[in-house]
């Protein structure tokens, strides 16, 4: 059994733990309140968007800078403990990769380990913020604009105890967006006439300015989805640590005790065989005087 000055210092760095996961645990819950809303209010404003350019693309030939290979972009973070969820996003843009033969774009130092020996395909290595502006995903946003098909891997938050594996694809010079789910965005099928239309100072300019600040706002939707839902899972994940350290943390108070009373009635008998011992050797001499 485990000495009672090593059940003590196992107590004290459990409670230690327990104030750890709970403090994380708050953290990630005011993080999904301050995101929560604005994020599914976007939904909306972002299949506009998608709409609208739909049909600006349809007055602007593609750009002759694309780069015309498949690239997969994976969104994982820099922080925390998502759990299995990083884990399961990482998995599904490997299958990704090796189906499309593509280049991979990895957002979050926690999975640059795994593809750092993977393949000899082109590899974007990236931090993921986790603030999400256009700012700070620019250098990001700025490499997807530039191949000519994107498939982007991320997680989607729908409920605390629920996040789901997302699949975006669009073609940057045909702008056919779809999602894997119902509320898919669509470029229109509408027929556009260029003739209608004036574009100034010309449409290659205007074609190349609307990629890079549309796919900077589609880039900037998915990653602000993925912060909503790594922290949910971390949230989750907090909270199941913190009950497991408390229940471990009642454990060893019961363990610390039981080797405390060990203790005390180890020196108890201790003290009994001493008194004996001098009890007996009294009557000893007591007799032969």
């Amino acid at each position: 059994m485990a000495s009672k000055e090593a059940l003590k210092k196992e107590m004290e760095m459990m409670h230690d733990l327990e104030n750890l996961t709970n403090m994380l645990e708050q953290t990630a819950a005011r993080t999904i309140a301050q995101m929560r809303t604005d994020i599914l209010s976007s939904r909306l404003y972002f299949k506009e968007v998608w709409r609208i350019y739909g049909v600006l693309k349809q007055l602007t030939p593609p750009s002759p800078e694309v780069v015309h290979k498949h690239l997969v972009v994976a969104v994982g973070i820099d922080w925390g403990m998502p759990g299995s969820l990083l884990n399961r996003v990482m998995d599904k843009a490997a299958d990704e990769q090796k189906l499309h033969e593509a280049d991979l774009l990895v957002a979050g130092k926690m999975s640059h380990s795994r593809f750092k020996n993977s393949g000899d395909h082109t590899i974007h290595f990236f931090s993921s913020p986790k603030n999400v502006t256009l700012a700070s995903i620019q250098p990001i946003y700025k490499v997807i604009a530039g191949y000519a098909r994107v498939t982007l891997i991320y997680p989607s938050f729908e409920s605390l105890s629920k996040q789901h594996i997302l699949t975006a694809s669009f073609s940057v010079g045909d702008l056919n967006a779809s999602e894997t789910k119902p509320s898919a965005q669509q470029a229109p099928s509408t027929d556009i006439d260029p003739e209608r239309f004036i574009i100034d100072p010309n449409p290659q300019e205007v074609a190349n300015y609307l990629s890079e600040a549309i796919v900077g706002l589609t880039v900037h939707h998915y990653f602000s989805e993925s912060v909503l839902a790594y922290s949910a899972a971390q949230m989750v994940a907090m909270r199941n640590s913190h009950d497991n350290a408390k229940q471990e943390g009642k454990r060893l108070f019961i363990r610390y005790n039981k080797a405390r009373r060990e203790e005390i009635d180890s020196k108890l008998r201790e003290l009994y065989g001493s008194r004996s011992g001098q009890a007996a050797n009294t009557k000893k001499q007591e007799e032969t005087v």
